[in-house]
């Protein structure tokens, strides 16, 4: 960990770390699944829940060095702060802008209906940063990079789930989702319609 935080701070834009220092998602599940339970505290598993609650601390553990790094609650964390919710949208602005897609400046969050609005532009700062830092240097481009605040979890699902069912411009549908994930239960009720 503290290799890849050497190496992520080194320059602003799209630093040399190296994906075996740190790693996020489903390969991050995977070692989680496969190691011993000394190296639990070496996963981040509930980053959601702890970014919604104004008061949870989290403690991480550098498999290889075995240095711990403890961690203020989210809305309390200050620039100079390990903040696993920009590393996260680093990874992510990682696998979405390369080579092979492209470089995307515009990005939309949808957020848990409970997180309050001091957490969701926490989110939005820190997404953006992770971002930012993902990317290559465009120069001045980089002023057009947007992350901005969408609707929320349940409601960006029914606008693409009932897009992809093929519904009608000119028909009006009921629609009702409940998300019972991450920890938290979001609903979501009201009529569709095409603007």
């Amino acid at each position: 960990f503290n290799s890849f935080l050497k190496d992520y701070y080194k320059t602003d834009f799209r630093p040399y770390t190296k994906y075996k220092d740190l790693n996020i998602s489903h390969t991050a599940y995977e070692n989680l699944i496969n190691s011993n339970s000394k190296d639990f505290s070496a996963y981040l598993t509930e980053l959601k829940q702890w970014a919604g609650d104004k008061n949870r601390k989290l403690k991480i553990k550098d498999k290889s060095k075995g240095k711990t790094f403890e961690l203020k609650p989210f809305l309390q964390l200050e620039d100079d702060d390990i903040n696993p919710i920009e590393l996260y949208a680093y990874y992510l602005g990682l696998y979405i802008n390369n080579q092979y897609r492209g470089i995307y400046l515009n990005y939309i969050l949808s957020f848990p209906v409970t997180y309050e609005m001091k957490i969701r532009q926490k989110l939005l700062l820190s997404f953006e940063a992770g971002l930012r830092r993902s990317l290559p240097d465009i120069g001045d481009k980089i002023g057009d990079l947007s992350v901005v605040a969408g609707v929320s979890e349940p409601a960006s699902y029914a606008s693409i789930a009932l897009q992809e069912y093929g519904l009608g411009e000119n028909e009006k549908n009921f629609y009702a989702i409940f998300d019972f994930g991450g920890g938290t239960t979001d609903f979501d009720f009201g009529i569709f319609r095409f603007a």
